[in-house]
This record gives structure tokens, C-alpha cells and sequence, in this order.
């Protein structure tokens, strides 16, 4: 049971995020957010932690590809980076 994310996959994980929102199709996008999936299902986070990872993986699938309000998914998708930048363990 981890209640931290690890500095080497919080800088995986912000690669994912930004490589999955360049992406010019959801399906060019795929492969990204699989792999921001697989880390959060596998990485058996609890708490904090689990939360919001799941919540940056619902909001990078969102603003992933062409999508109306592009911009403003983004912005949502980079706030729970932002969050979950506060669970690495220090």
C-alpha cells in the first residue's frame, strides 16, 4: 500500500499527461493514457494519492485529441498534475 507517488513516476506520469494532450486524435493520445491507467491501477496507491491519480486519468482522457473547449480541459487535466505533484514522497 503506497500513500506517495515516487518522484520517477510523478516524472513519468508528466510525460504521459503531456505527450496524451498533444496528441493530435484520441487514438494517437491511447497508448499515453493506457500507460497513465496502468500506472495508477498497478501502483496500488491508497488515499490521497489513488484519488487523485484516478481523477488525472479521467481529465487526461477528456482533453486528449480534438475536443471542443480544448484549452479549458487542459487546464483541468494540468490542475490535477498539479495535485498530485503535492503526493511525492519527500
Amino acid at each position: 500500500m503506497n500513500l506517495y507517488i515516487s518522484q520517477d513516476t510523478y516524472d513519468e506520469v508528466e510525460n504521459l499527461v503531456e505527450q496524451a494532450l498533444m496528441a493530435s486524435s484520441k487514438k494517437a493520445a491511447k497508448p499515453y493514457v493506457d500507460r497513465l491507467d496502468f500506472l495508477q491501477r498497478c501502483g496500488n496507491y491508497r488515499g490521497s494519492t489513488n484519488h487523485i491519480f484516478s481523477e488525472l486519468v479521467s481529465s487526461v482522457k477528456r482533453a486528449s485529441g480534438r475536443v471542443s473547449d480544448k484549452e479549458r480541459l487542459c487546464y483541468f487535466a494540468r490542475q490535477d498534475l498539479y495535485k498530485l505533484q503535492g503526493q511525492i514522497e519527500r
